[in-house]
C-alpha cells in the first residue's frame, strides 16, 4: 500500500466517524422534537394553539397532503389544458382532482397570504418545484404553467 493511499483510508475513516457520531446526534434530536409533539399533543387546546403557531411552525408530517403527491395531478390538468394554463385555472383544476386526498389541514388558511388556503400554496410550490427539476417549462410566460416532454415522460411513468 502507497503512503498516500494509507493517509487517504486514514482521513476516509476520520470523516465516517464523525460523519456517524453526527447521525446518532441528529436521531437523538430527531426523537426529542418527537417527545416535545407528544408533549403538546397532550396540553390543552389552548396551549396547542399557542405553541404550535408559535414554536412547531409546520404541521406534522401526515397532517398535509404532501407537496409530491400534487406532481401528478398538476401535469394532468396541464396536459387536459392542452398543455399550458393560467395559474388560477390549473390551481382550481388541481384542487377538484385532489379533492378525494386533502386533508382537513389543507383547507386552512397560509399564515403567510391569509387568503389563500395550504393546498393552493403547496400546489405553487409544487410547481415551483417541477419547474427547478424541469418537468415544467421555467420560460413560460408569466401566469402560464406549461408543462415540459420531460413533464411529459415522468408522467408516463407513474
Amino acid at each position: 500500500m502507497n503512503e498516500g493511499d494509507y493517509d487517504t483510508a486514514t482521513a476516509v475513516i476520520d470523516f465516517a466517524k464523525r460523519l456517524l457520531a453526527f447521525q446518532k446526534k441528529v436521531a437523538g434530536l430527531e426523537k426529542e422534537w418527537d417527545d416535545l409533539e407528544d408533549l403538546r399533543d397532550k396540553a390543552t387546546p389552548a396551549v396547542q394553539e399557542i405553541v404550535s403557531k408559535r414554536f412547531f411552525g409546520r404541521s406534522k408530517r401526515g397532517d398535509i397532503t404532501s407537496q409530491d403527491d400534487y406532481c401528478a395531478p398538476i401535469l394532468r390538468v396541464l396536459i387536459e389544458m392542452g398543455g399550458s394554463g393560467k395559474t388560477k385555472d390549473v390551481i382550481v383544476k388541481v384542487g377538484e382532482k385532489m379533492k378525494s386526498i386533502l386533508k382537513p389541514k389543507d383547507y386552512e388558511k397560509t399564515a403567510t397570504r391569509a387568503k389563500e388556503l395550504r393546498w393552493e400554496n403547496t400546489t405553487r410550490w409544487a410547481r415551483q418545484k417541477m419547474v427547478d427539476d424541469g418537468r415544467l417549462k421555467a420560460d413560460s410566460a408569466k401566469g402560464l404553467w406549461e408543462i415540459s416532454d420531460k413533464g411529459r415522460a415522468w408522467l408516463k411513468k407513474k
